[in-house]
C-alpha cells in the first residue's frame, strides 16, 4: 500500500461516508466489528455521525459521536506511514526534559544532520547510509537506551502519537488501512505493541518500533530543522493474518 497525503485525505472521506448518517445494522461486518469496540453499548438502530476533526495540526483525524458520545480516530495508511512531523529544537528539548543525556542528543543530532563527528571537519554532509556504515556503534548505543527505557518510550508515543506536541485532543482509536481493509487499535494497544517490541537494528535510529527520520540533509533545504517518527511495522501487520483475526 503506498498513498500520498492527497490520498490519505481521500481515504479519510471514503471511511466518513461510510459511517456517516448510517444506522449501525446497515453497516458491513468489518465496521460493525469496528464500531463495537469503540462503542461498547451500540444498538442495532443507533445512527452513527461522523465530522472532521476541527484541528488539522492534531492527532485525531475523525470525530465519531454515537448517542452523544464522542470518539476521536487517528487514520493512517500507506508504506512505513509518518506519525509526528516536528522541528528538530523543540524535540530535543522533549527529550531533555526527559532527562535523556547530552551523549544520546548528540548522537541524534549527528545522524539528523550529517556533519563528521571528527573536530574541525564541518564542511561535509554525510548521507544516511555513510552514517550506517561508519557510525553503527553509535546508532546502536542510541537504539539500546532507549530500549532499556519504556517510560521514556511511552513519553514519545504519547507526543509522537497519541497526543501532539500542541497538545491538542488525545485520539481514543488509531486506524490503519483503506475502507475495505484496516485494523483498529486502543490507545492502550498502541502503548503495549510498541513497548513490548524489539528492534536490534543499527539501519536506523529508533524508538522500539517508531523510527527517526531527518527530513532533509541539504543546508539549502527549508525542511532540514525539520523530523519524522515513521512507524513502518503498520504495513508488515495488514498482511499479517494472526494480526488481522486479532485488531482487524
Amino acid at each position: 500500500m503506498r498513498f500520498n497525503s492527497k490520498d490519505g485525505s481521500l481515504n479519510e472521506t471514503m471511511i466518513l461516508t461510510t459511517l456517516d448518517k448510517h444506522h449501525f445494522k446497515d453497516l458491513n461486518p468489518k465496521w460493525q466489528r469496528h464500531l463495537k469496540r469503540m462503542f461498547k453499548e451500540i444498538k442495532d438502530d443507533d445512527l452513527i455521525k461522523v465530522n472532521y476533526y476541527v484541528y488539522k495540526d492534531a492527532k485525531p483525524d475523525l470525530e465519531i459521536i454515537v448517542n452523544n458520545r464522542k470518539v476521536l480516530l487517528s487514520v493512517k495508511s500507506g508504506h512505513a506511514p509518518t506519525m509526528h512531523y516536528e522541528p528538530i529544537k523543540t524535540f530535543f528539548d522533549f527529550l531533555r526534559q526527559l532527562n535523556v543525556p547530552e551523549r544520546i542528543i548528540k548522537i541524534i543530532s549527528f545522524y539528523h544532520y550529517g556533519y563528521s563527528l571528527k573536530k574541525g571537519v564541518t564542511n561535509y554532509i554525510l548521507s544516511r547510509e555513510e552514517i550506517i556504515t561508519k557510525y553503527s556503534k553509535e546508532i546502536k548505543e542510541v537504539n539500546d537506551y532507549f530500549a532499556n527505557h519504556d517510560d521514556i518510550v511511552g513519553e514519545i508515543i504519547y507526543r509522537c502519537i497519541i497526543r501532539g506536541r500542541l497538545k491538542r485532543d488525545l485520539m481514543d482509536y488509531f486506524y490503519y488501512g483503506s475502507v475495505v481493509k484496516g485494523f483498529l487499535l486502543s490507545t492502550s494497544d498502541i502503548i503495549k505493541l510498541i513497548i513490548n517490541s524489539k528492534n536490534d537494528s543499527c539501519q536506523s535510529i529508533h524508538f522500539k518500533q517508531l523510527t527517526y527520520v531527518s527530513c532533509a540533509r541539504k543546508i539549502d533545504n527549508p525542511r532540514r530543522h525539520h523530523l519524522k517518527i515513521n512507524w513502518p511495522i503498520l504495513c508488515i501487520w495488514y498482511y499479517d493474518d494472526k494480526f488481522m483475526n486479532r485488531f482487524g
